[in-house]
């Protein structure tokens, strides 16, 4: 339903970054004192556990690992652009989108870096303009927040011009 992502790997050894090297996804997080570090590290799971979920096409498991209440942040320049509250928003205003405007649509996400509650993704949105057929590869910065172990907030900066012209 959603496409796709790269292999994730999710764990620290010893508190440092644990990186597989044929594996395309880099597991970050900055050392911190005591609860910090595990905090950190157990986001950083999480955020990697929705990418995985999302390779398989299973929307269902990334939404029901949201908040209900998640503020789901879409850049501007893009058609579906613009905020969206609670699970029924994102699902209806974004994931859905990806099946209606995209081909081949996929999110691949190179480096996890997670600092106490914020775990920031670095990668790539891949896909064909559904209209077009025109492909593109197009940069993505990802901002998670959490509370308490849940994303309560999601925003994405990404290359909207190289997505528009794909769709147009």
């Amino acid at each position: 339903m959603l496409g796709r992502t790269g292999p994730v790997v999710a764990q620290t050894v010893g508190g440092r970054p644990y990186k597989e090297p044929r594996m395309g996804l880099q597991m970050t997080a900055r050392v911190t004192m005591g609860s910090q570090d595990t905090r950190a590290s157990r986001n950083q799971g999480v955020v990697a556990q929705m990418y995985a979920d999302l390779s398989r096409g299973d929307g269902e498991a990334v939404l029901s690992t949201l908040s209900e209440t998640i503020e789901w942040v879409v850049a501007a320049g893009l058609p579906y652009g613009g905020t969206y509250r609670g699970r029924e928003a994102v699902l209806v205003n974004v994931f859905a989108r990806f099946d209606t405007q995209w081909d081949d649509f996929a999110v691949d996400p190179a480096e996890l870096v997670a600092v106490e509650d914020v775990v920031i993704a670095l990668g790539h949105y891949q896909g064909r303009g559904r209209e077009t057929g025109k492909a593109m590869k197009a940069r993505f910065a990802h901002a998670w927040r959490f509370e308490d172990g849940v994303p309560v907030s999601f925003e994405t900066i990404a290359d909207t011009g190289i997505m528009v012209a794909a769709m147009s």
